[in-house]
Formats: structure tokens, sequence, C-alpha cells
């Protein structure tokens, strides 16, 4: 969840599902947003500039002059890059570490010994993040693979049986890629989870279990460098936790 959504997340059960598109569509592209008008954000979303504007009344501002005048400032509101990334990523860690939830992830490992088969689905830089999980369970005779072709995952719900785990990992939690597959599945009869850089991500609430660590955006020279480690982190903790429950 990006610096926008943050300031907003506790409205957003008060928005329309069109009203929710141009939130996520900002935050996503602050950058963008910042410099376009009220017709050109209405264009991109293709909706009417008064959703926009009742968008904007219901996230408790005076309209869109507001809503412009929070994108012109929100860079000040990413974490600062400082001298010492070290420190940086120190701090990081410890306040990501106290919003995992630790019910989530018995839940999660319990799930992954009752599975069948565990599906392991990335893309983008969370690919290597797939991979990496699918292989760790792969060690324990679990029967794994993971997915990272799109037209592969367009066939997941045509190859998912119902003792079947999909995880779905992914840093935003809203790449449109795996959205897609996580809404085709939630019409079968297979479970569903994600692991997450963002609590209150679309994706971690289409699966029936996520795991996260809530961890600040951080962007340098138009990079996004937010810190990715913490998704293995969290493989790990899973793992771990899978094995105390496996191996008697």
């Amino acid at each position: 969840m990006g610096k926008f959504l943050d300031q907003f997340s506790s409205k957003l059960a008060e928005l329309t599902p069109t009203e929710k598109q141009v939130v996520y569509y900002i935050d996503n592209h602050i950058d963008e947003a910042k410099t376009h008008s009220l017709t050109e954000i209405a264009k991109v979303n293709n909706v009417s500039t008064t959703t926009i504007v009742r968008m904007s009344h219901k996230l408790g501002l005076e309209g869109f002059s507001e809503l412009k005048y929070i994108l012109k400032t929100i860079e000040n509101q990413h974490v600062m890059l400082g001298d010492n990334p070290v420190e940086r990523y120190k701090e990081e860690f410890v306040s990501a570490f106290e919003t995992i939830q630790k019910t989530e992830l018995e839940k999660l490992s319990e799930k992954i010994v009752n599975a069948k088969r565990v599906i392991v689905v990335g893309v983008g830089l969370s690919k290597m993040m797939a991979e990496y999980f699918s292989k760790l369970l792969m060690q324990t005779n679990k029967q794994t693979h993971y997915t990272y072709e799109s037209h592969m995952i367009d066939l997941l719900p045509n190859m998912v049986e119902p003792n079947d785990l999909v995880f779905f990992i992914s840093s935003s939690g809203e790449t449109k890629t795996l959205l897609q597959a996580a809404e085709k599945l939630s019409y079968k009869v297979v479970d569903t989870a994600a692991i997450t850089n963002a609590a209150d991500s679309t994706l971690g609430k289409m699966v029936k279990t996520s795991l996260s660590m809530t961890v600040g955006r951080v962007k340098f020279a138009g990079y996004d460098i937010t810190a990715r480690s913490t998704l293995m982190l969290l493989i790990d903790l899973l793992f771990e936790s899978y094995l105390k429950r496996s191996v008697k």
C-alpha cells in the first residue's frame, strides 16, 4: 500500500468500486496523477469528473483542489533516503516485524501441510521469490511448482484441483495479472493465499489467507526501491513454521 492509500485506508469501505479504482490508480501513479487535471484523471480511469469529486468528498477532502495539494506534497511523505541505508533498513525491518500476523502464519503453515499440491505464482521482481519458495518446499518432497509466465497464469483456473493451495507473491499486492487470476480462482473450490508487503492490498482481500509485513514505500530518482527482502523473510518464517508442523 502506498503513501496516498495509507492516508485514506479507513475510508475505503465507504467508496464504490469505481471510486476505489480511481484511488488505486492514484496510489500507483503518483507522479502522473499530480500533474493531471480533473478531466485527465477521469479520462484515464474512464469515469466521470463527478465520480472523482464525489470520491474526494468521501475521503474527507473539500474537493479535487485539496486532493491535488496532497498529491503535490506526497513525495515529502515517502521514507527519506539518508546517508546511512543500513540504519534506515534496520528501522524499517524492526517496524515491519511488528506488523506480522502470527495467527495467519500458523494458519498458512497448517494449510501447506494439508495441501496435496502447492502452486506458487509470482511475476516481475517477485518471480525469484516464487521460485525460492517453491524450491524450499520441494526439499521436503511436497508436490510443488511455480509459475511466472502470463499465459500459464491465465490457465491456472483450468489446472487447479480442490486440494491445491495457490500462493500469490507480490510486493504491492496490486499486480494486475495476479489480481485477475485470484478473481478467477475465487469461483473455484481451491484454497488461495498471498504474501505481500501491504496488509490492505487488493490481492490480500481476494485470497482466503494473507500474510504480510507493512513496509514503507521508497522512491529514489523515479525508481521504486521499496524493500522486497521482507517477502523472503516472510517465506523463511512460513517455511520454518511449516517444517515444525510437518516433521514430527
